[in-house]
């Protein structure tokens, strides 16, 4: 029987930056993986793929555009095919490079699935159908989530199906109904417009309702603009599944289309692997309950990434595999998810990090708000991306910054400075005084600071 000083189950961002971190600190560190490659949801059938078809998408935007600046391109067309291809190649690169990774770092890898026995003790199912008996000092558990499909609708993978099935597409539909209103169905829902595809999206409320009003108001503005239609306020009161088409009863109204994409959150892999017989303890939705140190209610037995109680983000998993390990040798380090930063890749890309306006009204006697526009800035006008704003938020006596909130060009890369500012709170006044790179995007952050200070140019 072999042993090991950590056994982590589920080799995505969560567990192989546990593992990494565990070889790093010279235990022997065991990796276990049913997938055919490592990376999980994320590099497999989430972050990666989705954001190379999305980044295809902007650049037929962008060269659809070429004109306005000086660039003359002739009837540009769409191969979906090659975009797809593309993507494949990306993700079997990354999947090698990680398995080197591993290999090269002393990290055992595993191909099976493990079943938890007892806080130091694993099953192993391998491919062959052999089983092995691991025993390990800590395990981590970072089994990760799947599409949730509600039993009310019907589902067949083909006519209605997710995020894993429109990867995996042969072709573009003529026209799809996106029933959401997250993250995950505003990347698709904008991937098939930009493509072409005649887009109805259904959400219950509005527009990503989790996050700030004004990005969900701004970005379905941006969506109506493409063409796309947005149904809000209403529910799905039948769905039946034809030989061609998808026909969708909405409060009275009938719609048919090709396909219909269910995004309606993911669900935690928390079943069959072993934690019905132990005393962890789960929530009402199957997550598993943690500490700020990502443990268990078992001693010994931790989990991080999407099975946790906390946000369903690559960054979130990166960041608990790190505290996990630290604090099974011995460190106080502990999750702080005061500062999470999220993104949707959609055109124009929308990051958020920190409180919403609505949030901190909620929280907080008096608050600022300070929004500045993208039309301000020299190098929006200089890429021709001048639509966008964005909003901070922040604690009206004190100043403190309490949020803030991007729409428009690079947002995804805007948000890390906010976030870093909020983790190591720093002032107004430490924020004003940053010297940002002219011409550039990052301007926007500084200069809404110096208005909320009542110092600003504008």
């Amino acid at each position: 029987m072999e042993e090991f000083d950590f056994a982590i189950i589920g080799a995505g961002p969560g567990g192989y930056s546990a593992a990494f971190r565990a070889a790093n600190a010279g235990t022997k560190t065991c990796l276990v993986e049913e997938a055919a490659q490592p990376g999980g949801v994320c590099l497999n059938a989430g972050c990666i793929p989705t954001k190379a078809l999305l980044r295809s998408a902007s650049v037929f935007s962008l060269v659809e555009r070429a004109y306005d600046w000086g660039v003359a391109a002739e009837k540009v067309t769409i191969d979906f095919k090659k975009m797809q291809q593309r993507k494949d190649r990306i993700v079997s690169s990354l999947g090698k490079s990680l398995k080197e990774l591993l290999e090269k770092k002393g990290v055992k890898l595993v191909m099976g699935r493990a079943t938890v026995k007892g806080p130091k003790e694993c099953i192993l199912s391998l491919p062959g159908g052999e089983k092995k008996t691991l025993r390990a000092k800590k395990i981590i558990i970072a089994t990760g989530s799947k599409p949730l499909i509600p039993k009310t609708f019907p589902f067949d993978g083909a006519r209605v199906l997710t995020s894993d099935e429109a990867l995996q597409l042969q072709s573009l539909p003529k026209n799809i109904l996106v029933i959401g209103a997250g993250y995950i169905a505003c990347e698709f829902a904008y991937f098939f417009a930009q493509c072409g595809v005649e887009v109805t999206l259904l959400v219950r409320s509005r527009v990503l309702r989790r996050m700030d009003e004004s990005l969900g108001n701004g970005l379905a503005r941006a969506f109506k603009k493409m063409g796309m239609r947005i149904i809000a306020g209403k529910r799905v009161e039948s769905l039946k599944i034809k030989q061609e088409t998808v026909v969708t009863q909405i409060d009275g109204e009938i719609l048919e289309t090709e396909k219909v994409m269910l995004c309606l959150g993911r669900t935690p892999n928390t079943t069959n692997i072993g934690l019905e017989e132990l005393d962890v303890r789960l929530d009402g939705n199957g997550f598993v309950d943690i500490d700020e140190h990502c443990q268990t209610t078992v001693s010994d037995i931790y989990a991080i990434g999407d099975i946790t109680n906390h946000k369903q983000l690559a960054n979130v998993a990166f960041l608990q595999g790190t505290v996990a390990v630290e604090h099974a040798l011995g460190l106080s380090t502990r999750m702080d998810y005061s500062a999470v930063p999220a993104c949707v890749f959609s055109q124009p890309e929308v990051a958020t990090v920190g409180l919403s306006e609505e949030e901190a009204r909620e929280k907080y006697s008096e608050i600022k708000v300070e929004i500045f526009p993208m039309r301000r800035l020299g190098k929006a006008w200089v890429y021709g991306e001048t639509e966008g704003f964005l909003k901070l938020v922040a604690d009206g006596p004190t100043g403190k910054l309490l949020g803030a909130h991007f729409l428009g060009p690079y947002a995804s890369e805007l948000v890390g400075e906010a976030a870093l500012a909020l983790k190591t709170k720093s002032t107004l006044e430490d924020m004003a005084s940053n010297m940002p790179i002219h011409p550039s995007f990052s301007e926007a952050f500084t200069e809404t600071v110096k208005d909320l200070l009542g110092i600003g140019m504008y």
